[in-house]
């Protein structure tokens, strides 16, 4: 066996850790400064909430991870935080008064293709 990352997934040392929380940590400074709020979203959706907006000509759809669980639910990562921000808003429109400034610092996960740069 051939011990590697998947393309496009990165280890971090602690060095590089560290200036990555540190950048992160002035973002959500700013962010609260300017009266944003965090939230946080799963990576794990649904597979028609993913691709409910797009025909089946669009090019995210084959960009989309996609799987299933021990139930056989056809389930995806997100591939941006926007279609699981519209879920949130979707679901919790009760209890969120608008306008809504919020500020979400997540990944995202495409199956694109791999450019050789």
């Amino acid at each position: 066996m051939k011990i590697q990352n998947v393309k496009g997934g990165y280890d971090f040392l602690p060095k590089e850790q560290k200036i990555r929380n540190y950048i992160n940590s002035i973002l959500k400074k700013i962010f609260e400064q300017y009266g944003f709020k965090s939230i946080e979203t799963p990576i794990l959706c649904y597979y028609d909430i993913l691709s409910d907006k797009y025909d089946e000509e669009n090019d995210i759809l084959n960009e989309i991870y996609k799987l299933s669980d021990q139930g056989e639910r056809k389930l995806g990562l997100r591939y941006d935080l926007t279609v699981p921000f519209a879920k949130f808003i979707a679901l919790n429109k009760n209890q969120i008064k608008f306008p809504f400034k919020r500020y979400e610092i997540a990944k995202a996960f495409r199956d694109g293709p791999m450019s050789s740069v």
